[in-house]
């Protein structure tokens, strides 16, 4: 499966990012355009700052970060060594694109397998 596949059924879904853990832009979807003009990038730092901060007070590393800007939910999954960032309407099950986190470790191993 791959990740245009895995997004491809829950609709509302305005654009995806993926970003390594140097911060660095993988891959924008479903155009560079379409992440670029939701901002996705000044996002991050508040999502860093919720996971460090829960490391530092002996807390499980979190997986997920849900946050609503604008007229859309944001969902920041940590899956080492990525991050992903999912911008979707607020009309989309929180608890559908939550479910997915499984998936992603999934497809983000078996990449990162091909890959070496």
């Amino acid at each position: 499966m791959t990740f245009p596949q895995l997004f491809s059924h829950i609709d509302g879904i305005e654009a995806i990012l993926i970003r390594d853990k140097d911060g660095v832009p993988v891959l924008k979807l479903p155009t560079n355009e379409a992440v670029d003009q939701l901002d996705l990038q000044t996002l991050i730092p508040s999502a860093h700052i919720l996971q460090d901060q829960s490391s530092r007070m002996n807390l499980k590393q979190l997986k997920t970060v849900v946050t609503y800007w604008s007229a859309r939910q944001i969902i920041t999954y940590n899956v080492p060594p990525l991050v992903i960032i999912v911008a979707a309407d607020t009309n989309v099950n929180t608890g559908a694109l939550l479910n997915l986190y499984k998936d992603l470790q999934s497809i983000v191993s078996e990449t990162l397998t091909q890959r070496a």
